[in-house]
């Protein structure tokens, strides 16, 4: 029989973890909002292309670190980067950013990245008539020609910074040069391209783009890593805060037929009264297309934030209160009165701990994954029949849909974040 005990343990684990990691991802796209981690991805994907190895070092570990502090912290990465400062000083580039705090944008179009490099390789001031001998000669010379912007303006912004910061180097007898040198591989690269295009700009720029799309794809992996990193950490805070014992639950889940029943009539109701999540959590899932498929936004930061903030504690007040009842998880109710890091009587230290360690790994699989696993698992009980272990019906009560209210989770990731950095 599907309705077995073992699967209704199964379903109500997944339920909780499903809640539990839509709160974890709502709180991650707040960090990610208020620290534009796209937009330093981003950024990261465009020094690899410019700068070749100047984005890492000769330690593997110490690039993993240094990639996860450039991510938390922010350092300008611009200020030792020759070709990469000249490229985010471009106007077209600048601008894309809200202001100097989120100073770079956190979504580039192909074809803007193809224009400005085509700008740089011919130089704005030049005859358009020569656009063609000046991209040439500019590749096989391995240079890109200085933007005509002034440099005593907008110096908060890290690329003028970076770019201020050089002037000294590019100063020859007293002149600055207007030419700036690329980087070998880069200049490889791009000769390369421009002789497979025979020389024609068209085909020049998409070649580029297709190369920007190409690095786009990796870059959304990078920011799928880092993402799960971070839901980790979420996820462990979240499971010693709100005290979700995998290890605990699990055992209450087993032994208590009712509460067993409870639990899985509430994941019923509640993925009756969400069908549309499933729509919004895919928009959510971070991968390979996350920077191609992204979309400019004319909505605040601070809005964006607002909302999130909202949508979380929306789960807090409903949904997670609603099942931390049900189930008695969190810390408070303790016969002593005493909160963290007191642990339930009869419950010892290792398993404790290895229960919430448990919570945080699945919460870290993200809301996407237990979502459409609570889907298939309703079904899997459906198909059984309509008895279960305790001979009541696999129907959701009444009772059941109002102990579950729906919510409205707007986490989209095509937001201003995005657009701005």
């Amino acid at each position: 029989m599907f309705n077995s005990v073992a699967l209704d343990v199964v379903i109500g684990l997944v339920f909780i973890y499903l809640l539990y990691s839509l709160l974890a991802t709502i709180v991650q796209e707040i960090i990610a909002t208020k620290l534009s981690f796209r937009a330093k991805v981003l950024e990261k994907a465009i020094l690899r292309m410019l700068e070749d190895g100047k984005s890492t070092t000769n330690s593997k570990l110490l690039d993993r670190f240094s990639g996860f502090w450039h991510l938390l912290a922010g350092p300008n990465m611009l200020m030792d980067k020759k070709v990469a400062s000249w490229f985010y000083a471009h106007p077209l580039i600048r601008y894309l950013a809200e202001d100097n705090y989120f100073s770079k944008p956190g979504y580039i179009s192909s074809q803007n990245f193809s224009k400005v490099i085509v700008d740089l390789l011919k130089g704005i001031e030049n005859v358009p008539v020569n656009e063609v001998q000046h991209i040439s000669d500019s590749i096989d010379n391995g240079v890109i020609y200085r933007l005509p912007i002034d440099l005593d303006s907008d110096k908060n912004n890290p690329a003028i910074a970076a770019i201020r910061s050089q002037l000294p180097q590019g100063i020859q007898d007293g002149v600055v040069r207007n030419t700036i040198e690329l980087n070998k591989d880069t200049k490889l690269f791009l000769r390369s391209i421009w002789i497979e295009s025979g020389a024609d700009v068209e085909k020049f720029k998409q070649k580029l783009e297709q190369w920007f799309d190409d690095t786009m794809e990796r870059a959304g992996g990078w920011y799928k890593r880092y993402v799960k990193l971070v839901l980790f950490c979420i996820g462990l805070l979240i499971a010693v805060g709100f005290n979700v014992d995998t290890v605990s639950i699990t055992k209450k889940l087993a032994h208590d037929p009712k509460l067993r029943e409870q639990m899985v009539q509430s994941a019923g109701s509640y993925i009756e009264k969400n069908k549309a999540l499933g729509e919004q959590l895919a928009k959510m899932q971070v991968g390979s297309k996350i920077y191609k498929n992204l979309q400019a936004n004319s909505d605040s930061l601070t809005r964006i934030s607002n909302a999130l903030l909202d949508s979380a504690n929306n789960m807090i007040n409903t949904d997670i209160k609603n099942v931390n009842d049900l189930m008695g998880l969190g810390w408070s109710g303790r016969a002593d009165g005493k909160g963290f890091p007191y642990l339930q009587k009869g419950q010892g230290p290792v398993s404790c701990y290895f229960g919430w360690l448990i919570t945080a790994l699945a919460i870290s699989l993200g809301a996407p994954f237990w979502f459409d696993l609570l889907n298939k698992l309703m079904k899997v009980r459906g198909a059984g029949g309509k008895g279960d272990a305790s001979g009541k019906t696999a129907t959701t009560s009444a009772s059941a849909q109002a102990a579950t209210p729906a919510i409205s989770v707007n986490v989209n990731t095509q937001t201003g974040e995005e657009a701005v950095g």
